[in-house]
């Protein structure tokens, strides 16, 4: 069976979010509920939203790490204020919130925790806009909300085309004010995208060709994207983190089965992706050496895929230096993450979801192996 592809409209480009007036009219939303969070209100991001959006209702309580409880609450004040549709601003966690929102908000379910993981209960969507105020998470064209059931528990995703936002906004000047680190770390969570997306099974030639020009962009503009003058990186970033998006259609791998089980602790998903990547493309790349010499090629990294290390070595050697070279942490431990139940921890790896599409999917022995090295 192959992968379908859903997308947003897609409107991008700096100053697009004055557009969003229109986009609500095209879809019959009178009433939109703003949903974001307190770090955008302080960004003064907020304000700007709600300048073309004078009669929306406004929610600024989704936390960093989103939860069914924050779903929760956002749904109440879109019934609470009378609203027919969805704005979600901010990065993935917004956006996440956002879709759980529309699909509770045009259905009959109690809350969040019986929707999540449980995407044959989805039957209608509420309309979604998504704007991207980060450059990697691609939740704007994916068809995936991931949520924590409880605070500090693991995280859970549910997955259905109807989850797809009806249009994603994508505006460049959002990324303005957006930490460096965190640039770094959404832009290899969406570089994670495009690479496991492309290695996914079954080959879509349109899903892979926008992975590819998503892998070769991160790899491009990543840096430039750093710096308080880099908006035409971070544009194109944008672009690459929608890409992204539609390469989750296809399925993801290995370095998402870790960095989820691994997302129990304040430690932000993209660097959990930047510590883990490296080691799992080595790894499935040695088993589709050809598209791993294909994907090197495109990003810019030549015939790496073919060292004298194997297949995928030198793809996994330069992953892992542009990883270090953006200043983020090369192991768990560096990045804050503790470890207490190695064992537990590799079984749910193995469990994973994501190992169905991956092209070559880890033994508990190898996924041991793996967290041993990141360790």
């Amino acid at each position: 069976m192959g992968s379908a592809l859903s997308l947003p409209r897609l409107v991008f480009g700096a100053g697009s979010l004055a557009g969003l007036p229109a986009e609500l009219a095209l879809l019959g939303v009178t009433r939109p509920l703003l949903l974001t969070d307190r770090g955008l209100e302080r960004a003064g991001l907020v304000a700007m939203a709600q300048a073309v959006l004078p009669d929306a209702a406004t929610f600024l309580d989704v936390p960093e790490n989103p939860t069914a409880a924050g779903a929760d609450a956002a749904l109440a004040a879109y019934r609470a204020g009378g609203c027919d549709g969805v704005v979600a601003m901010g990065g993935g966690s917004v956006l996440d919130t956002g879709k759980i929102v529309a699909a509770l908000a045009a259905g009959d379910l109690p809350d969040a925790a019986a929707l999540i993981g449980h995407p044959e209960l989805i039957r209608a969507v509420a309309p979604l806009v998504a704007i991207p105020t980060t450059v990697g998470t691609g939740s704007e064209s994916s068809p995936v909300a991931a949520l924590h059931l409880v605070a500090g528990g693991p995280g859970f995703g549910t997955r259905h085309p109807l989850l797809v936002p009806r249009v994603a906004v994508c505006d460049p000047d959002l990324t303005r004010t957006l930490p460096r680190r965190l640039i770094a770390a959404t832009a290899i969570d969406a570089l994670s995208h495009c690479i496991e997306g492309f290695f996914a099974e079954p080959v879509n030639p349109v899903v892979d060709a926008l992975a590819l020009d998503g892998a070769a962009r991160v790899v491009a503009d990543v840096r430039a994207a750093l710096a308080p003058e880099g908006e035409r990186a971070r544009a194109s970033l944008m672009a690459a983190a929608f890409a992204g998006g539609a390469a989750i259609h296809k399925g993801l791998g290995p370095a998402h089965a870790i960095a989820f089980v691994c997302g129990d602790q304040d430690v932000h998903h993209g660097i959990l992706i930047g510590v883990a990547l490296p080691h799992t493309t080595r790894m499935v790349a040695r088993h589709v050496p050809g598209k791993a010499a294909k994907l090197a090629a495109a990003i810019g990294f030549g015939s790496s895929a073919d060292s004298d290390a194997g297949p995928g070595a030198g793809l996994a050697d330069a992953l892992a230096a542009l990883v270090a070279s953006l200043g983020l942490p090369a192991t768990l431990t560096e990045a804050g993450y503790r470890l207490t139940a190695p064992d537990a921890s590799v079984e749910a790896m193995v469990r994973s979801h994501f190992n169905r599409t991956s092209p070559y999917a880890p033994n508990a022995a190898e996924y041991g192996r793996l967290v041993e090295a990141i360790t």
